[in-house]
């Protein structure tokens, strides 16, 4: 394969205006994208039409055939991104946090996609970030400075098929896993009902105690690197939590104020832009610390932690509504509304026999993810990355 590199700003139109003869017509219907409806799988869902001159100067403006990807984090390092090839308009205004490349003659539109939709590119998309923490975000310049393979045309098309094939794949599975969470909810509710109306209700506070987190010094290399997960918002995109992509060590325990979590311990992002769409709990299999931007919930005796996380999860719509935006612009989620959600009042003995319907869920669900269809699609992405597809 050609193992010709360019810069991708060098073969893509990056944020490219509204052509005029687009521009002027202000009745003509767009499609509208906000971020909450690009996914991390990779495609977008458009909610509906929108009259050009309603948008035009305040969001970002976009084509069929082009690529767009989020720049603020943690959207960014979670994997938003996608090709946009659904647009029933054609044209289509989204977030002011997207990136729009679009693809000069050189690039296919497709493989542009797979290589930024790529851990590698996240990872050093990540590194360059600027701003303050919880505001970060890609600037146009690191487009100027990250290289991607550029074979022919026909190996980029040959290339693109092959990810796309092995993508099609991994999102069969993943629509199959859904199914299993929408199983657990559904045990749920036919067992204890939606938590906000249930006739005899518990405040959560009464039922946990809820831990704080905290981030070492980054300038202190005594803290990180070791063996004990740290949890932060990225890596809360499961039900179950048993692993963290970054590590402390002992030291930062007996130095800072940082606690480590007992497994069973409930996880949920209290703080940032994600709370703008969702709120992402886990339950942990193995101990853990957390980050400052989350909350822990450690069940009291007389409560099982299958039941409180699937509360959580439950009241989702409700403790969404509860969020509120800060003065700087970020999204919180305050304590109180964690402390003051009224789940259902329930002997252990119930909540038991939840948990156990849960366990064979997830058991039957861990069998399908057995099959692993995403170590194929990230292998064969990372060798079309450095050029050996």
């Amino acid at each position: 394969m050609n193992m010709n590199k360019r810069a991708i700003s060098e073969i893509v139109d990056l944020n490219p205006r509204i052509p005029t003869r687009f521009a002027s017509d202000l009745n003509r219907e767009v499609d509208f994208v906000p971020m909450a409806q690009l996914s991390e799988h990779g495609y977008v869902t458009p909610i509906g039409g929108r009259q050009l001159g309603d948008v035009l100067k305040s969001y970002t403006y976009f084509e069929n055939g082009d690529v767009i990807i989020a720049k603020i984090t943690p959207c960014m390092e979670n994997g938003k991104a996608a090709f946009v090839d659904n647009l029933p308009h054609q044209i289509g205004f989204g977030s002011t946090e997207f990136h729009v490349l679009r693809p000069r003659d050189s690039i296919d539109g497709r493989y542009l996609f797979y290589m930024v939709w790529n851990s590698e590119f996240r990872k050093e998309a990540e590194r360059n970030m600027t701003g303050s923490a919880g505001q970060k975000r890609v600037p146009k310049s690191f487009f100027d400075r990250f290289k991607i393979p550029l074979p022919s045309l026909s190996e980029q098309k040959r290339i693109a098929d092959i990810l796309h094939k092995a993508d099609s794949i991994r999102r069969k599975r993943k629509a199959a896993l859904a199914e299993f969470e929408s199983l657990s909810l559904s045990a749920y509710h036919d067992q204890f009902g939606y938590p906000i109306a249930a006739n005899d209700v518990v405040p959560l506070g009464e039922c946990v105690t809820i831990v704080s987190g905290g981030t070492p010094s980054k300038s202190n290399g005594g803290y990180w690197n070791g063996s004990f997960p740290w949890v932060s918002p990225k890596d809360m995109k499961v039900d179950y939590l048993s692993a963290a992509e970054d590590h402390v060590t002992d030291l930062a325990f007996q130095e800072t104020s940082l606690k480590k979590l007992p497994p069973a311990s409930i996880l949920i992002v209290v703080r940032g832009m994600i709370l703008a769409h969702t709120i992402p709990v886990a339950l942990t299999d193995v101990p853990v610390a957390i980050n400052q931007d989350m909350k822990a919930l450690i069940p009291l005796k007389g409560y099982d932690p299958h039941f409180i996380c699937w509360s959580l999860k439950a009241a989702h719509g409700y403790i969404l509504g509860k969020v509120a935006t800060a003065a700087h612009g970020t999204k919180r989620l305050e304590v109180e509304h964690i402390a003051t959600l009224p789940i259902p009042r329930v002997p252990l003995t119930e909540q038991m026999h939840f948990a156990r319907m849960v366990r064979k869920i997830r058991d039957s669900r861990s069998r399908l993810i057995a099959a692993e269809p995403d170590d194929l699609f990230n292998s064969l992405a990372q060798r079309a990355f450095k050029g050996e597809l």
